[in-house]
Formats: structure tokens, sequence, C-alpha cells
């Protein structure tokens, strides 16, 4: 009953979904240009706030270069923040502050390990939804 209830407290923005998945595929494809494009302005990759689209696109590409093997996502899950906060509790102290109250958070598991993003839906632009922030 408890697990039915956390699931149907709120519902996931499809829109919001969509960028999520949207998101994966494009880092699993290793498609610097459209993953670029669905970051906010500021980034914190993991602890590491990266501003500006080229510092961004930079730090992808090192990334990319760091970890030639093929990416491959087993899994997506995507829920609220308050759903996640729920299951999971508070995200960890280095990706600091995060309106969860507002987000949504994407666990996309891989064979071993995976990825958490949490993404934020602009202000100024209702429906646009960008990835603020990510951590394994």
């Amino acid at each position: 009953m408890v697990f039915q209830l956390l699931w149907t407290q709120a519902v996931v923005d499809p829109l919001g979904e969509m960028v999520a998945r949207n998101f994966v595929d494009h880092l699993a494809n290793r498609d610097l240009d459209r993953t670029t494009a669905l970051l906010s302005a500021k980034v914190n990759f993991d602890g590491k706030v990266v501003e500006g689209e080229e510092a961004r696109s930079a730090f992808l590409q090192r990334t990319f270069a760091a970890h030639p093997a093929s990416i491959r996502f087993s899994r997506v899950t995507v829920m609220t923040g308050p759903q996640a906060v729920a299951r999971f509790g508070r995200p960890p102290a280095r990706l600091g502050t995060l309106n969860l109250d507002r987000a949504l958070v994407v666990l996309a598991r891989r064979k071993i390990g995976g990825l958490v993003l949490v993404l934020e839906e602009e202000d100024r632009i209702p429906g646009r939804w960008r990835v603020v922030a990510l951590t394994d």
C-alpha cells in the first residue's frame, strides 16, 4: 500500500521525461552537441561545477576521451524529486543546492553502476527541462 501511494503521489512531466531519456540516449551515443544542448547553463558534474557552453562541451569531450568503452544503459527510470527523496533520501552534499520539489531525477542503470541525473525546468521558459546535476 505504501509503495502504491509513493508512485501515485506525483506524475512525471511527460516533456521532462522525454528530455531526460533523450539526454541519456545522446550521452550513450557520445553525441557531444546534442548532449551539451540539454545541459543547463551551470551544471554540477559530481561536485565539479561547470559554467558556459564551451566549458561544458570541453568537459564532456574530456570525459568521453577518458572513457573510450561503449556506454550502454539497461534501464532508465524517471521520477519526481520528492519521489526520489522518499525512496533514496537526500542527494549527496557535493551536488550542491538542488530544488528537488520541482525537479526530475533519472536513474540510468548500467551493467555495473549507473548514472543519476537531476533535471530542473527553467523558470523563464516553461517546459524547457535541462540537466543541472550528474553523479554516479
